[in-house]
């Protein structure tokens, strides 16, 4: 994915007032200013301050000067563009050089793994691309805007998410799927797919690489793989990027098969159960979770996971499988009868506290989501 600060047009870095042409222009044709006032019925303070620089070259000034001296106004147009731009960026670049504070709150090395910043350099430059990255004008504006996330952070008890850090893995997932082209949302459609996706839960991962997001993406989903940043913590998120198009971004955390498709389900239980307007993220740990009173949609979210994955058409047998979990082939005959991963199963035994979790970790298969978003076994 390549930065939005990388697809900028060259700025220069320096750029001439107007005034400065029209000095040489005047001094070549032999015409004093007051000449030149005369000619035009600018004043002569005014004149004078457009060669200095100082009085804006509006474009019916430049249109005076065309017929006085014979140079196009769109050139004096375009000049005088050119020169306030520059004077802007030089504020503004002024003004950002008292705020590099901002990029101490950043993984800088990250960054650049990630193509973000060029360079891990406290400098102006690479906080004008952390800007650009996010699409934002300042870190305030950056910080107003992350501050609608935080209200759906999934925060533990234990762990103190690193929201600086999300957010960068926030954006770059926003970014990956925006540009994957997807069908007008349609929930009856992504329904319908829900049994095609559970059965990808047995094929490997190459296979869930592209198979997860094209079938998605013909609901109107738009899946990506985005690998969390360190200090993260981040499993997933949910977010509707138009009202027809939703965006779900997978981290593969936990580096296990169980996690993953569970976060999988869980996340396309918050597109089909819960609010366009709301952004999920889910960082935590199941047990560790803390939600605003009275909020239940990851409680629901957890349990259409759940129900996806071990469907009420094989909780009976499941019920059995819990009483006598061991040995393993009992495991690997029922996830066989279900038609799911072994991983899957043992997980859902781990947590319901019926398999300790130091037993069945090997029926688990483990995968790996690289930087530039493959899906992998590990």
């Amino acid at each position: 994915m390549t930065p939005p600060s990388a697809q900028h047009p060259f700025a220069p870095d320096e750029a001439l007032p107007p005034g400065d042409t029209l000095k040489e222009q005047l001094d070549a044709l032999g015409i004093p200013q007051a000449d030149l006032a005369r000619r035009t019925g600018l004043s002569t303070k005014h004149v004078n301050q457009i060669v200095q620089g100082s009085a804006v070259l509006t474009p019916e000034s430049a249109l005076l000067l065309e017929r006085a001296v014979g140079i196009p106004a769109s050139l004096w147009n375009q000049m005088e563009a050119a020169w306030r731009t520059h004077v802007s960026r030089t504020q503004s670049r002024e003004a950002l050089s008292h705020r590099l504070d901002w990029l101490d709150r950043f993984s800088l090395q990250e960054l650049v793994k990630r193509g973000i910043l060029p360079t891990k350099k406290r400098t102006v430059d690479n906080l004008e691309h952390l800007l650009a990255f996010f699409g934002v004008a300042d870190p305030e504006v950056a910080e107003n805007v992350w501050g609608s996330y935080r209200a759906a952070f999934r925060r533990s008890t234990v762990l103190t998410p690193d929201d600086y850090a999300t957010a960068v893995w926030l954006r770059q997932a926003e970014l990956r799927a925006r540009e994957i082209p997807c069908a007008p949302y349609d929930r009856a459609a992504l329904l319908e797919l829900l049994p095609q996706l559970r059965a990808l839960t047995v094929k490997e991962p190459a296979v869930w690489r592209t198979e997860i997001p094209r079938l998605c993406a013909r609901a109107g989903v738009a899946v990506v793989f985005v690998a969390a940043p360190p200090n993260s913590r981040v499993s997933g998120v949910t977010r509707w990027l138009t009202p027809e198009k939703v965006g779900v971004a997978l981290s593969g955390r936990f580096k296990k098969d169980d996690h993953f498709w569970f976060t999988v389900f869980h996340e396309l239980g918050h597109v089909l159960l819960h609010g366009k307007r709301l952004t999920f993220i889910d960082n935590t740990s199941r047990d560790d979770d803390t939600t605003p009173e009275g909020d239940r949609s990851e409680d629901e979210a957890d349990a259409f996971a759940r129900e996806t994955l071990i469907p009420p058409e094989h909780a009976a047998t499941y019920k059995q499988l819990a009483q006598r979990p061991m040995p393993f082939t009992n495991i690997t005959a029922f996830a066989r009868q279900a038609g799911i991963a072994p991983g899957i199963v043992v997980g859902r035994l781990q947590h319901d506290g019926v398999l300790d979790w130091k037993y069945g970790s090997k029926l688990k298969r483990p995968i790996e989501i690289s930087l530039s978003g493959d899906l992998t076994a590990g």
